[in-house]
Formats: structure tokens, sequence, C-alpha cells
């Protein structure tokens, strides 16, 4: 059985939300219609709007959610390279003093 994943007032099959995300395209009374389906007032979807890229504005700017997770265990796993960081414990993670310094100076990170 697939996956089914909740996602904007829609359950999918992990399939089905992949192609949705993929391929959709909605023209305005569609998305209209899918706003008051799922409860969404016109000044929550402009609100909306302002701060967010529409899939076309992400496909044109060719633009791909990442894993946040991901990208920050390869930066701890870079850092550990560059001898800021040791690992220990499997999960912990200290900085040496050479790692304080220049994740503060390079990356504004404070630890």
């Amino acid at each position: 059985m697939s996956k089914r994943i909740h996602h904007m007032g829609m359950t999918l099959a992990k399939e089905e939300h992949e192609r949705w995300h993929k391929d959709a395209e909605l023209t305005p009374e569609q998305h209209e219609a899918l706003m008051k389906k799922m409860g969404i007032s016109k000044e929550e979807d402009e609100k909306w709007h302002r701060t967010h890229l529409t899939l076309r504005e992400q496909r044109a700017k060719a633009l791909k959610s990442v894993n946040a997770f991901a990208v920050g265990g390869a930066f701890l796993g870079w850092c550990v390279t560059q001898g800021w960081l040791v690992r220990q414990g499997g999960k912990e993670y200290y900085a040496t003093k050479d790692g304080r310094r220049e994740l503060k100076d390079r990356f504004g990170i404070e630890v």
C-alpha cells in the first residue's frame, strides 16, 4: 500500500502527491475553488502569495526544495573535516578553539 500524504487539504498517495507538484497548473478559477474548499480566505491567500513563490515561479527560477536536515548534516561533516568540530558519541559535536572563531567570523554562528 502506498504512503498517504495529507497536504493542503488533500489526501494523496505519495506518487500522486509528487506528480501533482510536478505537473500542477491551476487556472485562477481552480485556485479559487481550492481555496474555498480548504476554508482559506482571500486575505489569507493574498498574504501567502506575498511571501511565497508559486510552483510556476519556482520552476521558472529553477528552484528546488531542499532537505534542510541533509544540508545541515553535510555542513557539520564539512566542519569536522576542517577541524572546527569534533564528533563524539555519535551525535554530539564539540567546537574547537579555531572552530569557534571560524564559525563566528565566516558564518556569524556563535557556539
